[in-house]
């Protein structure tokens, strides 16, 4: 009885964690058409820019130039609406890559690897990476080739669709999650790439960046923290010796993704590390971690372009 409850238990882990990686990428499919879609905005807005300024001599000048300024103010605004939704991209592949590798780790509950040796894979295969590499080899060939790219989660779940519907076609897997399709005189190996599961500041790291901001991470009495240096061009040991900010949530900033319970915070701190003020406290939105990591990097960077100066001027 136990086990039968233990196995259903596990059966509906799987299917929640499959429900949720699927919204996950429908979310994130949104916004790389949104981010997509203002990039075309911008184009069509530098073209129109282009233009203005080659016919500038045209026309009037006060015509030319109100047009001009008016189609640069534009731009900027694009931008940044450009930037804010890359960030909302940037946020949720993160999250998309925890949810990828919770629902490897769900299936091999209700399906587990061997410990030792291969076993035949399960009907529709689940990745349990975020990214692959692959190999082929054939008896005609001799040696082993790699691919030269490596292969998304996504890409090796079609490439074992496909191969599972060959009826001459065995798929392994063995302990280390490598599948193997197994053909006559030749065989293909797809491989798991080793990589470490994103934590809450990763996914906030992946926002700044789409903003140009760094961050770094930082440990000091059992606190963690995502530095970012007001002097975004510092590098080395000068990220801890300048006016920093420190964004934190509750007392981390390096859990998994999942344990993310706290809204972020973001304080101001002088050079000696010592705190100035707090000039951001983040709030929880329905979108989760992904929404409030892409909102604190947009503070962040405006903070840091309208304010860095002032802090930075005889340091």
């Amino acid at each position: 009885m136990q086990k039968y409850a233990r196995r259903t238990a596990a059966r509906e882990r799987l299917t929640a964690a499959r429900h949720q990686l699927m919204m996950t990428q429908a979310v994130l499919t949104l916004h790389r058409r949104a981010a997509a879609r203002r990039q075309q905005l911008i184009d069509r807005t530098d073209g129109r820019l282009a233009q203005w300024r080659s016919e500038q001599r045209l026309l009037p000048g006060d015509f030319s130039s109100e047009w001009i300024e008016a189609t640069d103010e534009q731009r900027i605004l694009r931008e940044r609406s450009l930037r804010e939704a890359a960030a909302l991209t940037a946020a949720y592949e993160v999250v998309a890559a925890a949810h990828r590798l919770a629902l490897g780790a769900a299936h091999r509950e209700v399906h587990p690897v061997p410990e030792q040796g291969t076993v035949i894979a399960p009907a529709n295969p689940v990745a349990h990476a975020v990214n692959y590499t692959a190999a082929y080899a054939s008896s005609h060939d001799g040696d082993e080739v790699d691919h030269p790219a490596s292969l998304s989660a996504d890409r090796v779940e079609f490439i074992l669709g496909q191969w599972q519907k060959v009826p001459y076609a065995r798929i392994l897997l063995d302990a280390s999650c490598t599948y193997t399709v197994a053909l006559p005189g030749s065989y293909i190996e797809l491989r798991p790439v080793d990589e470490p599961a994103p934590t809450e500041g990763d996914v906030l790291h992946a926002a700044l960046g789409a903003y140009g901001v760094p961050s770094y991470p930082m440990w000091e009495c059992g606190i963690t923290y995502r530095v970012i240096p007001l002097d975004i061009a510092a590098t080395g040991e000068d990220v801890h010796t300048g006016p920093r900010l420190f964004v934190k949530s509750d007392e981390s900033a390096d859990r998994p993704i999942a344990a993310h319970d706290e809204p972020w915070t973001i304080t101001l701190h002088d050079a000696d590390g010592d705190l100035i003020d707090t000039l951001y406290s983040g709030s929880h939105g329905p979108g989760g971690i992904a929404e409030e990591s892409a909102d604190c990097a947009k503070f962040a960077a405006s903070w840091i372009r309208d304010n860095a100066d002032a802090h930075l001027s005889g340091f």
